[in-house]
């Protein structure tokens, strides 16, 4: 480890001779033992070996991550309390890939992620101590506020340095002045933040792994597709091979109806193809990675082209012509299905997917909710619209037992008391709704979070300042006005809907300050 470090400054003497001058004294024994106690878990050999011969560098340095710096041990716990903070909450926000696949846990915080480094606007590289099945305890991956795509940068410490090193050794950066500070990048030509070059770096770096492609010649592939696909492709992402190796394709509006090319496209992981004229989807057999599908408003019908499609989390098939969910069955992977406004009668198929956790629907009947509210492992319910159902029907609402979120939309209700078995309901948003009397929502004790959306005729709104958990508000101005003073603390009404007078905005404001 000393030798690969003193092998960099060496390669960049002439170039950056203020680097060594920037690293710190060697951590202590001591230093690490207790960040290793408060950690929960040992440091891998080779990073505690790092810190022994430097504990990070200094501020202002040239940034030994090609301009990114290397956190000292009370920089890198300063880092992780952070994230540990915010990992209860946030654990599984947003959308998360690993590259390659099952590498990496596909999650926005994890307290195994170790930041070695940080770029000042929250994200970081870091060492991961809790592997997806495949990946492996140390290796170095980004992580943070902007990277959803995670990629296992190398397999190793040793490996990152390694790769440090030949590159200064190839001359392959360049030098930047800021003010009093020099610092270098990656790449011969741009100022390239190092967490952008990784996405167009083989990886793991030294020892990349190769995904499957169908495609051996890109550019001959290029050459074979009608003039508008080309075009298409070069205007998506500047190189058939930049398209091919894509993990998201966005085609909205396009007027397609043929989707061959995307066949091809082997990485993709997010697939958004809304508001086409679209029929078929066979060549989506190709996508062998694709994680997340958005279909709706497509002519589309036949979903047995996902069949195989292993990866498959979420799909969206909203004002299609599928009337069949049955090809689903078999996905284990599948979380979240939302269907509204599509042909869909039988809803029994749903019991055949272990894994989904999110559904939305449209006008559901009696049978169908039925059906709904026997999917135990549910945690996020949209419905849109009612037909034929009783108070009695929505009560078996209290047979999900991992229910976190419900929303309605377009429904004309008497009360919510059909709620009160949800013990586990922490978000409620009602859009173009009307509850005649909301307050059941105010005995909800784990409800935090509350939106109404273009529903005016909700009443007994005064009820819920009665509630002990609610802790967010989105509403319209008149109903922040009934409720602004009526609690015990503050509320969040940082969220309005609807519009508001320059007077109701100052006032809402003012609230906002306090």
């Amino acid at each position: 480890m000393k030798a690969l470090l003193n092998e960099i400054i060496e390669h960049l003497k002439d170039t950056l001779p203020n680097l060594a001058a920037f690293f710190n004294p060697p951590a202590t024994q001591e230093e690490l033992r207790k960040a290793e106690e408060e950690l929960g878990f040992s440091l891998p050999a080779e990073v505690r070996e790092l810190y022994l011969i430097h504990n990070g560098e200094r501020e202002g340095g040239p940034g030994l991550f090609f301009g990114l710096p290397f956190l000292s041990v009370e920089e890198m716990m300063a880092e992780w309390k952070i994230w540990v903070g915010l990992e209860e909450e946030y654990a599984f926000m947003g959308e998360h890939d690993s590259v390659p696949a099952r590498w990496i846990k596909e999650r926005y915080i994890n307290r195994y992620w170790l930041p070695i480094s940080r770029d000042w606007g929250g994200n970081h590289l870091g060492i991961d101590m809790d592997p997806d099945e495949f990946g492996q305890a140390g290796q170095v991956i980004n992580f943070g506020r902007d990277e959803e795509v995670k990629y296992v940068i190398a397999r190793s410490v040793t490996d990152l340095l390694r790769f440090i090193r030949d590159t200064a050794k190839q001359g392959n950066f360049s030098i930047h002045q800021e003010e009093d500070s020099l610092y270098w990048s990656f790449g011969r030509e741009d100022n390239l933040h190092f967490l952008d070059a990784i996405r167009k770096l083989d990886l793991p770096v030294l020892d990349p792994v190769w995904e499957e492609s169908a495609v051996k010649d890109a550019e001959g592939w290029l050459a074979g597709l009608d003039s508008v696909w080309r075009d298409r492709v070069l205007q998506r992402s500047g190189s058939a091979e930049a398209f091919l190796r894509a993990k998201r394709l966005l085609f909205i509006n396009e007027g397609l109806t043929n989707i061959v090319p995307l066949g091809d496209c082997k990485e993709v992981r997010e697939l958004v193809l809304s508001a086409n004229e679209i029929r078929s989807i066979e060549p989506l057999r190709g996508c062998t990675q694709l994680k997340r599908l958005y279909l709706g408003k497509n002519p589309v019908s036949d979903l047995r082209p996902l069949q195989k499609l292993q990866h498959l989390r979420m799909l969206y098939v909203a004002d299609t012509a599928v009337e069949d969910l049955s090809p689903l069955e078999n996905l284990s992977s599948l979380q979240e299905l939302r269907f509204p406004r599509a042909p869909i009668r039988d809803y029994s198929p749903l019991r055949q997917m272990p894994g989904l956790r999110a559904v939305e629907v449209s006008q559901p009947d009696r049978e169908q909710l039925h059906i709904l509210f026997g999917l135990p492992r549910i945690e996020k319910l949209t419905i849109a619209g009612l037909r034929d159902v009783t108070a009695k029907d929505l009560g078996q609402l209290g047979s999900l037992p991992n229910l976190r979120e419900l929303e309605l939309e377009d429904v004309c209700l008497e009360n919510l008391a059909f709620l009160h078995n949800c013990r586990q309901l922490k978000q409620v948003k009602l859009v173009h709704s009307t509850v005649n009397d909301i307050s059941a929502l105010s005995r909800l004790e784990s409800l935090t979070t509350l939106e109404l959306n273009g529903c005016p005729d909700v009443g007994d709104v005064e009820e819920l300042s009665r509630s002990t958990s609610l802790r967010k508000i989105a509403a319209s101005y008149q109903q922040f006005s009934l409720l602004k003073d009526r609690f015990d603390r503050k509320i969040d009404f940082s969220t309005m809907t609807g519009n508001m007078t320059d007077e109701e905005k100052e006032i809402w404001y003012r609230y906002l300050r306090e």
